[in-house]
């Protein structure tokens, strides 16, 4: 279950941008992971993404929640990753919290759709990770 907005997080519709989605098999994320080798990977994570991941006790559900999260802010963008690299949509996931940080060519893109804050959630079943993204 998602976790309801609280008052002060509550959207304004009329603030709303985009909305993003994305659902990944935890299997395809970990086979990933072990196909490629840490150079490669930093191509599509941060430096502070693999760390937080390999810390926790379930790092594959980290790593495509951190993966998912890039695929929805890219179609909350409205472009997809089209001209952003993976590595410049940050997830900082928590067992109750997502955050979106956005660098280089990513954050231009959101700043050219007037996107001032993201609100981001995550959940995960069986082999699933689903985020979900609101760009205000």
């Amino acid at each position: 279950m998602f976790p309801l907005p609280t008052q002060s997080t509550q959207p304004s519709l009329t603030r709303i941008k985009g909305i993003g989605i994305d659902i990944a098999p935890i299997s395809r994320i970990a086979a990933m992971l072990s196909r490629y080798n840490q150079e490669t990977l930093s191509l599509l994570f941060t430096s502070n993404e693999m760390d937080r991941c390999q810390s926790t006790s379930h790092p594959n559900r980290y790593y495509a929640a951190c993966f998912s999260t890039k695929e929805a802010v890219g179609k909350a963008l409205g472009i997809g990753m089209v001209d952003i690299n993976w590595n410049e949509v940050e997830a900082q996931v928590t067992d109750t919290r997502l955050t979106v940080n956005l660098f280089g060519e990513a954050r231009l893109q959101a700043s050219k759709r007037g996107i001032e804050e993201w609100l981001a959630t995550w959940c995960h079943w069986d082999d699933y990770v689903l985020v979900y993204v609101l760009a205000q």
